[in-house]
């Protein structure tokens, strides 16, 4: 009795385990999707900044450590299809915000203009976008985008988003 008491309690702990680190990976537990947006740092030296790897034209790409906009600032995610059906990498992701993530992403790009934001799926770079002038739409689209990948994400970040995110702001 002892032994199956045991086993029960390892399988438990086992399974907390997993779940915090999936929490401190940013995960869902159940299966679901992660998405951070970070603004991305001029370079090293800087104590909010964290080196997430090199890409593309970046020799190394810097981004703060905190993310700024996450699943719980968005209500809904649609694939827009390029007018240029021939393009494989012709779609884009838009994504929508709630009322809160509406005025989140508002004083960013306002703050930020100039500057460079990344976005994060499930720990991954999607993309890097820059800022040219406030966001005061509530929404963003992530562009060039390969189609089947742009439906999974979508897919998955509607599956995803909080019942409480159901309304639109607009």
């Amino acid at each position: 009795m002892k032994k199956i008491i045991l086993a029960g309690a390892a399988i438990l702990c086992i399974s907390l385990f997993s779940l915090s680190r999936a929490q401190e990976a940013g995960l869902s537990p159940e299966g679901g999707i992660s998405i951070e947006f970070k603004i991305v740092c001029p370079g090293a030296g800087q104590s909010d900044c964290a080196k997430f790897a090199a890409h593309g034209i970046y020799k190394a790409l810097y981004v703060k450590n905190e993310a700024f906009l996450s699943l719980d600032d968005i209500v809904a995610a649609k694939v827009i299809d390029a007018e240029d059906a021939s393009s494989a990498e012709g779609s884009a992701l838009e994504l929508r915000f709630n009322k809160d993530g509406t005025q989140k992403f508002n004083e960013i790009t306002s703050k930020n203009a100039g500057r460079s934001m990344a976005v994060f799926v499930d720990g991954d770079l999607l993309a890097i976008i820059r800022i040219y002038d406030p966001v005061i739409t509530g929404k963003i689209s992530i562009k060039n985008l390969d189609k089947a990948k742009a439906q999974d994400l979508a897919g998955r970040i509607n599956k995803s988003v909080p019942a409480d995110n159901s309304y639109f702001f607009f």
